[in-house]
């Protein structure tokens, strides 16, 4: 479904709305919705994060217990003792991966996170005892052995899983670990679901509202006890304030067409999509279901870059912008020492730009322009010989040598070291806003932008002067999005400098 979505609403996203003249003026919503949104504007707990705690404590608590039983047991005298130890130990810990062990429905459920860890150790085991076998290892020996380690992995291992459980069901019961989810629909036909949800809030699921269009009897303002928050313009804009995890369509026997316009309006927002069973979708887009009680639902897009991808991406970001602050300080260091003493001023200049979710960063560069020149809004684009810019400003731009300073917007969580470029807040071709030019423009945003990014080394970088350069530009953007892996990072970092020397359109 997500590649009949893309290119049904994302490839022809160059053509003209509203005019395309004037930028739209934020969204205002009614007290309750922004109340709502305020009080969802942080983040929920990840259960993912006790999933790879549980998984690192599990391989650390095996092997300690593995070496400790073998100093108990001098007489086994096995060669390559701590390879095997560790081999042991991944096998449990892949075994519990592979039965759901780590999984959130797991951990909340102390009796059957136990059974699972049963059933890790004793495959683990079983395999131990086949290698000791073929070695000709004693089996009196081997038996003692494996048995004693048993015991000694197994009390830290339980231990640990209660302590989850036991966070995990502290942060449930007061609302900080919640998988948030927000209705599209209204009506009698909602309060079903609403209670279904509302019954599965021990599990972790919390309904936020529910948003609908119509304003007449046939949607009430309030259902089950939950407020209508407005219509979907209204949704867009609550979930750009508050943290929200899934989006779930729930109009019955809605039609295809009408499909279309809704997805239309909220695949820009960083959330899963969840469709009910009966809408018309194509056969291809039904492969994906899930369920809440009764109700199911094709899953029509997920979110990109979440869970352990989201963790892994950020130990990559923490780890190489470590490293390039170390590399470039020499270099950052001459650069901020020849600003000073061009022209007075800040050798930092600070812009305000759209960062995840559309939320606004601030963004930090090496200051270009004269100090009483500068344009923090962007409104005018930099161009080939403008007066604005400094002789060290040519410099440091046309090599990005002024894009150093973001790398503590990195380290900051701000932005990603690869990702969509941030645009400034009013960033224009002409008297065109870039999010007027074209459609999917907001969908760029779904991710944490980057110092560098896909368009970026494919020669869309520097000055984006046609409403051609800004849809080529978010195309790609969006090929990124839809695309992304740490090997594609690791690509775009290596071809970024390669890039700095091709590419002719930076001022």
């Amino acid at each position: 479904m997500a590649d009949i979505i893309d290119k049904s609403l994302f490839a022809g996203g160059g053509r003209q709305r509203r005019g395309a003249r004037a930028r739209a003026l934020p969204r205002l919503l009614n007290g309750q919705a922004l109340a709502e949104a305020q009080r969802l504007s942080r983040p929920s707990a990840r259960p993912g994060v006790f999933g790879l705690l549980l998984q690192c404590l599990d391989l650390l608590a095996l092997f300690t217990a593995g070496l400790l039983a073998m100093g108990l047991l001098p007489t086994l005298g096995m060669r390559g003792a701590l390879g095997v130890l560790w081999l042991v130990a991944l096998v449990i810990v892949v075994a519990m991966r592979l039965m759901g062990g780590y999984r959130f429905r797991r951990m909340r459920n102390l009796r059957a996170a136990a059974a699972v860890l049963w059933a890790g150790m004793s495959l683990g085991f079983a395999m131990l005892a086949g290698l000791l076998w073929l070695v000709e290892v004693p089996a009196a020996e081997a038996l003692r052995w494996i048995g004693l380690w048993a015991v000694l992995a197994s009390a830290p291992m339980m231990l640990a899983r209660f302590v989850v459980w036991a966070r995990i069901r502290y942060l449930t019961k007061t609302g900080q670990m919640e998988h948030r989810i927000v209705l599209i629909g209204g009506g009698n036909d909602l309060a079903p679901l609403i209670r279904e949800i509302d019954r599965e809030r021990r599990k972790g699921r919390r309904l936020c509202g529910f948003f609908d269009g119509r304003r007449d009897a046939r949607s009430p303002d309030m259902i089950e006890g939950h407020h209508k928050m407005g219509n979907v313009d209204d949704l867009v804009a609550f979930a750009r304030l508050a943290h929200i995890d899934t989006v779930i369509v729930a109009i019955p026997r809605l039609s295809h067409r009408r499909l279309m316009q809704i997805l239309s309006q909220v695949l820009v927002l960083p959330v899963d999509i969840r469709v009910l069973a009966d809408a018309e979708l194509p056969e291809g887009a039904r492969r994906r279901r899930s369920r809440i009680g009764r109700f199911r639902m094709f899953n029509v897009y997920s979110r990109p870059i979440q869970g352990l991808d989201a963790l892994a991406k950020r130990l990559f970001d923490l780890a190489f912008a470590s490293l390039a602050l170390v590399i470039f300080a020499p270099v950052m260091l001459l650069v901020a020492l020849a600003i000073r003493l061009e022209s007075p001023g800040p050798v930092l200049f600070r812009q305000q730009r759209h960062g995840f979710n559309n939320r606004p960063i601030e963004v930090l560069k090496f200051r270009s322009m004269y100090a009483d020149r500068c344009d923090p809004s962007a409104v005018r684009a930099v161009r080939r010989g403008d007066d604005r810019v400094t002789r060290v400003g040519r410099v440091i731009r046309r090599s990005s040598l002024d894009e150093l300073p973001q790398l503590f917007n990195v380290l900051r969580g701000e932005l990603s070291l690869v990702g969509p470029r941030p645009h400034a807040t009013a960033a224009r071709t002409g008297d065109l806003i870039y999010d007027a030019v074209a459609e999917a423009y907001s969908a760029r945003h779904k991710v944490k932008p980057g110092v560098t990014g896909w368009a970026q080394i494919n020669g869309w970088r520097g000055e984006m002067n046609t409403p051609e350069k800004i849809r080529a530009r978010v195309e790609h953007d969006l090929h990124y999005v839809e695309n992304w892996s740490l090997w594609l990072d690791l690509k775009i970092l290596m071809l970024t400098p390669i890039s700095l020397i091709t590419t002719k359109n930076a001022y």
